[in-house]
């Protein structure tokens, strides 16, 4: 269930960078209305549910395993990865949206791209994708 929500938050997370784009465009005068304004809503509802998932997902596992779950370091990096973007969604995106734009935490944001890398580690169908990560 966890790899399937890390390669849908991947698709998400890149509609989201096309979304971003297509706005900034419109704003810039470059291009119509493409649609995509109309997206970002839905975009926010996906990331706000896949960032509460990772977030279950890792309090989860801590509360299972509990210190050894850190000898790890892909279990470090995903943990790391997890607060990074649950602060980004629950506390700093909130804020941003009063207070301006916060581009460093956008940043973070690659981050993610870990998760999808964890996921194609554990797939024992994708041999050649494993050799390239």
């Amino acid at each position: 269930f966890i790899n399937f929500c890390v390669l849908a938050n991947t698709i998400v997370m890149f509609l989201e960078l096309q979304c971003l784009g297509s706005v900034a465009n419109e704003s810039l005068g470059s291009e119509t209305d493409t649609g995509w304004s109309k997206v970002a809503d839905i975009l926010r509802i996906f990331e706000f549910t896949f960032a509460a998932i990772f977030l279950l997902d890792l309090v989860l596992q801590v509360y299972a395993f509990r210190l050894p779950f850190f000898n790890s370091k892909f279990n470090v990096i995903d943990a790391v990865v997890v607060v990074i973007t649950s602060l980004e969604v629950f506390v700093l995106a909130p804020l941003a949206s009063s207070v301006g734009n916060v581009s460093v935490v956008r940043l973070l944001r690659l981050l993610k791209m870990t998760r999808a890398i964890k996921a194609a580690r554990t797939f024992k169908t994708a041999e050649g994708l494993r050799v390239l990560v």
